[in-house]
């Protein structure tokens, strides 16, 4: 079982927490002073004081590469690489937009379950507010059965087990587009068991709906069948920059389509390292990769449909 030193500075609060496997030793929030600066090593001193562990106990650093806040994010990376190599343990870090995702569901993980008994198809959308009136965002899948390509967490509850998922990469919009192409966004849902997961240049395409696919999802398939529930949960920061404009689009969206409920989490807006301990220690017992350890910076990426 491995101890775990995780922290995230990339919003206003700054989170460390310690963990021993999937079990958290100690819990560390400062949300008062908004100076990581100047107060990372005392708070880091009063996680370790708490846990009963040194950095010399540590067998794993985990931390919150961003998108986030540009000073802080680059704090919390800079003293865990520091911890790193002084230790010579290693360290792992993840995008704001997984850690994002797996706090959501574990949040709402009962109406999840009780959707996936439905054999509803769950999706959780992370929005993160980069400024500029742009959102930044991907989408994820929660299945019961285990994927081999882009799964990132598992997830046990009430003895059945759900399998987190990437589906689509991370894509950069103006919030305007983003409204506009909402509902294509919402239809390209429909392809994902058959389709696996698109890349972002097509997304977009026509061609890629599936043939008789109508404006509205009470429509039944070749078959006569139903096609199934669609729960999308959009979480993180941007439900709150982007409140009006989101709630707006559930009401458009719901009022169309029957089969598809859109849920607004708006108790995940800063991401929580406790989750870096979750992801870190999966991540370590399935041989996942880390991103490099430096901030991500979301301007690197293309925008949606654009090459």
């Amino acid at each position: 079982m491995k101890t775990i030193l995780a922290v995230d500075s990339t919003t206003e609060i700054l989170s460390i927490s310690i963990s021993e496997g999937s079990r958290i030793l100690s819990e560390i929030k400062d949300d008062k002073s908004r100076q990581h600066m100047v107060n990372i090593i005392g708070n880091l001193d009063t996680a370790f004081r708490n846990a009963d562990k040194s950095v010399k106990d540590m067998d794993l650093f985990a931390i919150n590469l961003g998108p986030g806040d540009f000073t802080g994010g680059r704090i919390g990376i800079s003293v865990i690489k520091i911890f790193s190599m002084l230790s010579q343990k290693p360290v792992i870090g993840f995008n704001s937009l997984d850690v994002f995702s797996v706090g959501c569901t574990l949040k709402n993980i009962k109406s999840i379950a009780e959707k996936k008994i439905k054999s509803c198809n769950v999706f959780i959308m992370p929005l993160i507010d980069v400024r500029n009136n742009e959102i930044f965002f991907s989408i994820y899948e929660i299945k019961n059965n285990k994927e081999n390509t882009k799964q990132i967490y598992e997830f046990e509850f009430e003895n059945s087990r759900y399998h987190l998922s990437k589906k689509y990469g991370n894509f950069i919009l103006k919030s305007e587009e983003f409204g506009m192409n909402f509902s294509q966004i919402i239809r390209q849902l429909f392809l994902l068991d058959d389709c696996g997961c698109l890349e972002f240049g097509q997304i977009f395409e026509v061609s890629n709906l599936p043939e008789g696919f109508k404006s509205s999802a009470k429509d039944k398939d070749d078959d006569g069948r139903s096609e199934k529930e669609i729960l999308l949960i959009m979480t993180a920061n941007g439900v709150k920059s982007y409140k009006l404009l989101l709630e707006k689009l559930k009401q458009d969206i719901e009022a169309s389509h029957d089969l598809i409920k859109i849920m607004i989490d708006e108790d995940n807006i800063n991401p929580d390292s406790k989750y870096l301990n979750y992801l870190a220690d999966y991540s370590l017992d399935n041989g996942l990769e880390s991103l490099s350890i430096s901030p991500v910076y979301v301007r690197d990426f293309i925008a949606f449909g654009k090459k």
